[in-house]
């Protein structure tokens, strides 16, 4: 990485940690996730992509494996997750899925951690549930939790997300679902029954949690 390129990632790393850190982030319904982890499991956590930036702070320095995009814009992403803690498989939905996905299975069972997904990104379609969390947490422990976010003040971008950014100083609210199982086949069915399963909880906690992000 060239120098000039290093200083960029790391002034936009402590000055962005420096203003993220005066949010005033609370979890609730951590109790099933928590049990989870002290039992050795490694669990699934997904939420939707315009919730990244809040819901990824939230488990700042809490070893967790996630994928970031292995593209040159992807670098600073990674170059961020690093920092707060993440450990990361390299790879893209559409280029080297499938390895990438293999891999964060890896990190998961090698390092006994959970994995986060965002289940409708990289590029959508919004509020879209694609099968990939699920594929995963089949060839991990059969445990996905929904983590959904709500808070009181935050900016809006006009993008494919609706990407969520809370202002400095919001309160953050980091809202567990219970323990939604998938079954351990892997076969297109199961995987497909198990998908849908997961797109109406998903919703449903979105919208019990804060209907405006809906």
């Amino acid at each position: 990485m060239k120098i000039s390129r290093r200083i960029g990632y790391a002034v936009t790393y402590f000055l962005g940690t420096a203003i993220l850190k005066t949010w005033r982030i609370k979890k609730y319904n951590t109790e099933a996730f928590d049990k989870s982890r002290r039992e050795g499991r490694r669990p699934v956590l997904v939420l939707w992509h315009d919730s990244l930036l809040p819901l990824s702070f939230s488990h700042y320095k809490e070893g967790i494996a996630t994928i970031a995009s292995d593209s040159k814009d992807g670098d600073l992403i990674a170059y961020i997750l690093e920092k707060w803690g993440y450990k990361l498989a390299r790879g893209s939905s559409t280029r080297g899925g499938m390895k990438a996905a293999m891999q964060l299975v890896k990190l998961c069972r090698n390092n006994n951690i959970p994995a986060a997904i965002t289940v409708d990104g990289p590029k959508g379609p919004r509020h879209e549930v694609k099968s990939g969390a699920v594929f995963i947490a089949k060839c991990l422990d059969n445990e996905i939790y929904v983590v959904t976010l709500k808070t009181n003040s935050f900016i809006r971008f006009n993008s494919w997300d609706k990407f969520i950014f809370p202002k400095p100083f919001a309160k953050v609210e980091v809202w567990y679902s219970d323990t939604f199982s998938v079954s351990p086949d892997k076969d297109e069915t199961s995987l497909k029954e198990d998908t849908n399963r997961l797109q109406k909880l998903m919703m449903q906690r979105t919208s019990e949690v804060d209907s405006e992000f809906l």
